[in-house]
């Protein structure tokens, strides 16, 4: 047998063995099995998140000495007719962004157009683009303006006077005509009416006749007007308020929805005069959180409340789906569907309503503003349906929860959940761009102070789930539960592995809930794609800031609770201390930061907490995130539980010279009993957001410092292990500046997950990742290749199993670590991405790649097995490993099959002269078949043998022994 490439390390047995991770204990006990809604199932499509632009580059872009800080916003978009320009209003500028999406990978912003008024709404037609602007200076005189811009040189071309103030335009599928819903909105100040209706000028809907050779002959005179006054069973029918606009598909219809009068109205798409209308009507809704008290609850309920619809879609011609956000009186925090057919013996009933599934997606997802729970809670305001290939979706996006949830509407009459779609504060447009299978968000919270930046992001239909959300919760069980209720969560700041449990962790949120909450992760239902799941929740005593979480073996948590700052003094905090609670969310004990450290701390203090030992034989390491007064290092404290002694390390941080930031550490945990991983970060976001890292550091037995004296302190040597920032980035989404928890599961892989500050001044989004083997990552003391004593055994690898040499010879050979607890787990499957890991720890160990060099869309930067995978991926040497599958994507997290993984490795030696014989050896591998060669090749060389009955089964996953036994046979081969 003779190989020509990739054979730079084989090892001999007995040469190294590495770290096999953290302790293991008895599980904390949760629920068998939790049900999971569907929604990112690992087959079929999804809207992947490709890009995010904030909306202040388009000024940029324009001016660039422009101020980057100041106000824009992207509200409603429109796509030009080759698909390629989005045009969206920012009424905060005064004008029109510019984004060229050529390619949605990289949108790039193309510069900004100030509008004569504010813009509320904007259309793309072949000939025009339409911008409507309110130019009113009062409530009670509305004016607007109708302006027709070029779509290619983006100059305009002529504006027209309107009889009031616009809100929303539509343009009919030929392009012939344009509505305008002209709202004349109500002053909210106005005390006689309190705020509400009547408010006249009454509003009214303007019609324009678009098939003029020149559009700049149009003159306000020719633009025709109806009158919506005067229709029957609305609230106040003298004001009728229209909000938002749009044509049937067939172009027959338009839609127009009267928010504050919660009607709609179906007009003729020809005269625009109305056909009939209907009241949207009022609906109670049970199980939902309607109480600002801090905790998330669903318990609450709203009695008769009116829907008020905002924005309307056409599912079909003879449906309307309603957003109802409510206004000043209503709102159902959800959405509906409603028969639209005036022909219809049933028109205007309602067919579909959302009741509170909607918003109980907020909380499945951890996304619910709990700030607005007394009013509109989640609040969907923006919708538009559009057609997919065969599949026609609704898309429906939370002003307040900051998402996008998706739904298959094929059946008018049961819309179906397909996906969560994360987004940036406020996502107010939803534009659909079928034809490039493109869906893109804009949204319009911008407030450069909290980092709260206006964006417009891109998504693209394709196969597989989609990257994100990373994280949801299974349905709450117990007897307060309501069946299809989602565990409530938010927040979270801190991780911790499970004893005794391979693929779970625990999981704790800061103040933000109280009663505090330990949540159990469940991290196998993210291997094949779509999120990780939180399974069930323990419900504390008390309420807490809980910035760090460590479960011992015996049951129990210890706790980092952070203090606040003393109010009447510069320096100075109070409330900083270690909790003890049991398994049932008791207190068992606190432990106070000692005064002499606390004197010297502002508002930051404990941020991690983390052990090894059990019992009163545990050791824990607490970290303080930021240095305290007069000294240059943040503090590392190493508490006995047996003794209740603190001793002191140092840690010097990282530097900015960026005004406002501050660099500190969010979490510690340990590594082995000798050496502690720290997650160090700034607290910017977005774009600005430079430092998300973690480190390493040994803590040496003694030398520690036992009191205050800063000059006692000795200074801990860092070294860098993992750049979270490009994970972060990686998934295309605003960048999150809460980088707070890390945790070693017990299957030997560190996990991170970041803060979502309970959705208020922040996105919202909850980045779970698993960032791979703890042993590609830490560097511990491997045993000294000279040191005559032998790798000790995998517990479950007993000598005179089938198994046992080529798993040693696997062990020895620096190809596997095995898991946390000791063991190898012979019949355990494995997947695409651990295969590949395998054939590159021993074919080539040496190999590195620019981590930037991402080859799959599905393995991003400092993905698990990133490195093996790129290498798989490289053609340098003649054919790759693997190409991956024809949608681009590697799928690491499937399991690789018994054909699959002899393919791999047959590819990667690449042997010289080998010819398949003409007859197969085996009778379920055909001649014909793509994985025949290297089958064939893998049985002359002796490396797999088949089954009993003669069949190879391709097909079948391939077992982690089944693996050692087929590299041993070729190591042994190699090695002589």
């Amino acid at each position: 047998m003779s190989t020509r490439r990739r054979l730079s390390g084989a090892v001999a047995l007995g040469l190294s063995a590495v770290l096999t991770g953290a302790l293991a204990a008895p599980a904390f006990g949760a629920p068998a099995e939790a049900a999971v809604p569907a929604g990112e199932a690992a087959e079929g499509q999804s809207f992947h998140r490709l890009a995010t632009l904030p909306a202040f580059e388009n000024q940029l872009a324009a001016d660039p000495e422009a101020d980057p800080s100041a106000p824009t916003v992207a509200e409603i978009a429109t796509v030009t007719a080759d698909g390629n320009t989005v045009i969206h209003t920012d009424a905060e500028a005064g004008g029109i962004g510019v984004v060229d999406i050529t390619d949605p990978e990289n949108p790039r912003a193309d510069g900004f157009k100030a509008t004569d008024g504010s813009p509320t709404s904007v259309f793309a037609t072949e000939a025009f683009i339409i911008v409507v602007t309110d130019t009113s200076e009062d409530f009670t005189r509305p004016t607007g303006k109708v302006e027709f811009w070029d779509p290619e040189t983006l100059e305009l071309i002529h504006g027209v006077e309107l009889k009031g103030q616009p809100d929303s335009i539509d343009v009919s599928p030929d392009g012939t005509t344009a509505m305008i819903a002209m709202e004349n909105q109500r002053d909210e100040d106005r005390e006689d009416v309190d705020g509400g209706l009547p408010q006249l000028p009454a509003g009214e809907l303007a019609v324009i006749d678009l098939s003029a050779e020149d559009i700049t002959a149009l003159t306000a005179e020719a633009i025709r007007y109806t009158d919506l006054t005067g229709l029957a069973g609305l609230d106040t029918p003298e004001d009728p308020e229209p909000e938002y606009v749009k044509f049937s598909p067939d172009g027959t219809k338009a839609a127009l929805t009267l928010q504050e009068n919660n009607g709609v109205v179906i007009l003729d798409a020809v005269t625009g005069e109305v056909i009939d209308h209907f009241s949207a009507g009022a609906v109670s809704v049970e199980g939902i959180d309607t109480a600002e008290d801090g905790n998330l609850s669903l318990d609450g309920s709203i009695t008769d409340a009116v829907r008020e619809p905002d924005a309307i879609g056409w599912i079909g011609d003879d449906h309307v789906a309603t957003a109802n956000e409510g206004d000043w009186k209503g709102g159902s925090r959800g959405w509906s569907v409603f028969n639209a057919d005036p022909e219809s013996a049933g028109f205007g009933d309602v067919v579909w309503d959302a009741g509170n599934s909607f918003e109980n997606l907020a909380h499945r997802y951890g996304q619910f503003p709990e700030h607005r729970s007394e009013n509109k809670g989640a609040e969907p305001e923006g919708l538009t349906v559009e057609t997919y290939g065969d599949t026609t979706y609704a898309f429906v996006g939370s002003e307040r929860g900051n998402f996008v949830a998706v739904y298959n509407v094929d059946d008018p009459s049961n819309p179906v959940f397909t996906q969560l779609m994360p987004s940036t504060n406020g996502p107010e447009g939803l534009l659909a761009i079928p034809e490039r299978n493109l869906m893109v968000v804009s949204s319009e919270e911008d407030d450069a102070e909290v980092g709260v930046r206006a964006t417009v992001q891109v998504f693209e239909l394709g196969d597989g789930p989609a990257a994100v959300p990373t994280l949801k919760s299974a349905d709450a069980t117990g007897p307060a539960a309501t069946e299809g209720q989602p565990i409530t969560w938010s927040a979270l700041g801190a991780l911790s592995a499970v004893p005794g449990e391979d693929d779970k962790l625990y999981a704790a949120p800061d103040d933000f809930l109280s009663p505090s909450r330990i949540y159990t992760v469940d991290t196998t239902t993210a291997h094949d794609g779509g999120p990780a799941t939180i399974e069930s929740e323990l419900v504390l005593q008390h309420g807490y800031d809980i910035e760090g979480l460590w479960a011992d073996a015996d049951g129990t948590f210890w706790l980092a609770v952070e203090g606040t700052a003393i109010t009447d003094g510069e320096v100075g905090s109070e409330g900083n201390r270690l909790v003890h609670v049991d398994a049932e969310g008791q207190e068992l004990a606190s432990v106070d930061l000692p005064a002499e450290i606390a004197a010297g701390l502002k508002g930051q203090g404990f941020e991690g907490v983390t052990g090894y030992g059990s019992g009163e034989d545990a050791v824990l390491y607490a970290a303080v995130q930021r240095e305290a007064a007069g000294e240059d290092f943040a503090r590392i404290g190493r508490f006995t539980v047996a003794t209740g002694e603190w001793e002191w390390f140092g840690y010097t941080l990282e530097s900015t010279d960026v005004e406002g930031d501050w660099i500190g550490l969010s979490e510690v945990t340990a590594v082995d009993a000798d050496t502690l991983a720290v997650i160090e970060r700034d607290k910017l976001n977005g774009p600005d957001a430079a430092l998300k890292k973690v480190f390493t550091v040994e803590v040496p037995e003694t030398g520690a410092a036992t009191g205050a004296a800063a000059e006692e302190v000795p200074v801990l040597e860092k070294t860098e292990a993992i750049d979270v920032l490009p994970r972060l980035q990686g998934l295309n989404g605003w960048t999150q500046e809460k980088l707070e928890g890390l945790a070693i599961a017990g299957n030997g892989n560190v996990y991170a997950v970041t803060d979502n500050d309970g959705v208020e001044d922040a996105t919202g989004e909850t980045v779970f990742l698993d960032l791979g083997p703890a042993a590609e990552h830490f560097q511990t003391d491997p045993a000294d290749p000279t040191d005559p004593e032998p790798v000790e055994d995998f517990s479950d690898n007993q000598p005179g199993s089938v198994y046992y040499a080529p798993v040693r010879w696997m062990q020895a050979a620096g190809v596997t670590t095995g898991y946390a607890d000791g063991t190898y787990r012979k019949a355990a499957e494995v997947t695409r991405g651990e295969s590949v890991a395998f054939l590159q720890r021993y074919l080539a160990p040496d190999y590195t790649t620019d981590p930037a060099d991402s080859v799959f869309p599905d393995v991003p930067s400092g993905a698990p097995h990133f490195t093996p995978i790129a290498w798989a991926a490289d053609d340098s040497d003649g054919t790759p490993v693997s190409e991956g599958y024809t949608d681009g994507r590697f799928r690491p997290g499937q399991d690789v099959t018994r054909a699959e993984f002899v393919t791999f490795l047959y590819r990667a030696v690449d042997p010289e002269g080998f010819t398949a014989p003409e007859v197969s050896v085996f009778p379920d591998v055909p001649s014909s078949g793509s994985y025949y060669e290297a089958i064939s090749w893998a049985a002359a060389e002796g490396l797999v043998n088949g089954y009993q009955g003669g069949e190879y089964r391709p097909y079948d996953p391939i077992s982690r022994g089944e693996v050692a036994k087929v590299m041993h046979q070729y190591g042994v081969a190699q090695t002589g």
